[in-house]
């Protein structure tokens, strides 16, 4: 039972990812899944709980992980912390593209599953970036700024690329789904974030309080 589950999630995943999830079929998922279609029915009640539970297994893996990493993390330099943080989301969002995709075209219309994954979800998402942030902060190793304004710039450098797959191989000349590429995108956010946070860093006042 659980590797028909797992076929149909996978399955569902490539299908919303290339046509979205409103231009694909149940009928399509079990196809493509190999499954008889009263299948997705009995283990999901439909199209809507199959996105359901890969959003929330999608979230609830990467909340997993941050707690994991917080506890072998707890003594360590808070610029180390940050950057293990960044890595982690960074690598998390990069192996499970197509899923960051699909969360965010649906976080961009305004609905009633939109609205319960910011509910149940992005306060704990941000939480993982802004605790260390605010720790950082709060010893005076980091710069005051506006932590809310921070984390969008975070979330946006790592998001929009995975967005905009395309532009990433004509602007940048980099593949997105390549270790280069993860690579350079983990530079490039702590680029950011030094500019914006270390004392000795050159100066920004776009986000600074």
């Amino acid at each position: 039972m659980e590797q028909t589950k797992m076929r149909i999630l996978s399955a569902a995943a490539k299908l919303f990812d290339i046509h979205g999830y409103h231009g694909t079929s149940v009928r399509k998922i079990a196809e493509e899944a190999d499954v008889n279609v009263a299948l997705i029915s009995y283990h999901f009640q439909g199209k809507q709980g199959v996105l359901e539970t890969l959003m929330a297994s999608y979230f609830e893996t990467l909340f997993r992980l941050l707690g994991e990493q917080e506890a072998t993390l707890a003594s360590a330099p808070v610029w180390q912390r940050l950057e293990q943080v960044v890595r982690l989301y960074v690598l998390f969002h990069c192996e499970h593209a197509a899923i960051t995709r699909l969360i965010q075209r649906e976080l961009s219309v305004e609905s009633m599953l939109a609205r319960e994954v910011m509910t149940l979800y992005m306060s704990r998402y941000k939480h993982g970036l802004a605790s260390v942030l605010e720790y950082g902060i709060g010893t005076g190793e980091f710069q005051t700024c506006s932590v809310d304004r921070v984390v969008l710039g975070v979330t946006s450098h790592i998001v929009y690329p995975l967005l905009h797959p395309q532009m990433v191989r004509q602007v940048y000349e980099l593949e997105p789904a390549s270790e280069e590429f993860s690579d350079w995108l983990y530079t490039s956010v702590l680029d950011f974030l030094r500019v914006s946070l270390l004392p000795d860093s050159r100066s920004s006042t776009l986000f600074h309080e």
